[in-house]
């Protein structure tokens, strides 16, 4: 009687752990859906904009392309694990290249807007000059930095009196005749 009431209890938790497998696959491929159509779009506007502005690179363009294809065809532009989220539809390196095209479109539409120059590098585009300026104030109106933290002597009270001489005493040890004891060794 017990072996089938353990054989029962079994296969109901095998069951309520198969159908919170099947619900957490079917939010997974939902969530995957969601974020290859949004990759699809994006990626689709980027590659028009840039076509429209005439500078896309070679690269851009067939990226684009290739990217699209396979957004269409799989649902996901890559397979292993380790390039990225499997819920997400892009690499960590396609939405990298992904984000440099968006601040190339940004650039190009607005370029007054980009305060300082941007170059071109191996991963993206990245300021010439540091973000860090000098301030325009008068050198006067600065106040000066202060850390706020507790002085450790502010509390010790000063005392202004003269040194004390310290007193030494004189030691001198009376001088008498050495002497030996004779140590028994009787325990």
């Amino acid at each position: 009687m017990s072996n089938e009431y353990d054989k029962k209890q079994w296969q109901d938790q095998i069951l309520v752990k198969g159908a919170e497998a099947e619900k957490l696959k079917v939010k997974l491929d939902k969530a995957r859906k969601r974020s290859a159509r949004k990759a699809k779009t994006k990626l689709s506007r980027l590659h028009k904009d840039l076509s429209d502005l005439g500078e896309i690179s070679d690269f851009e363009d067939e990226f684009g392309e290739s990217v699209l294809d396979r957004l269409d065809k799989f649902g996901s532009a890559f397979y292993n694990s380790e390039k990225g989220n499997l819920s997400d539809a892009l690499s960590f390196a396609q939405n990298r290249v992904l984000s440099a095209m968006t601040k190339k479109v940004k650039n190009l539409k607005n370029p007054k807007s980009a305060t300082n120059e941007t170059i071109s590098s191996g991963n993206g585009f990245r300021k010439k000059y540091s973000s860090f300026s000098s301030s325009k104030t008068k050198a006067g109106s600065k106040k000066q930095y202060k850390p706020n933290v507790r002085d450790l002597y502010e509390d010790i009270p000063v005392e202004e009196s003269k040194p004390s001489e310290t007193y030494i005493p004189e030691y001198s040890p009376t001088r008498n005749k050495p002497f030996l004891r004779i140590v028994s060794n009787t325990d």
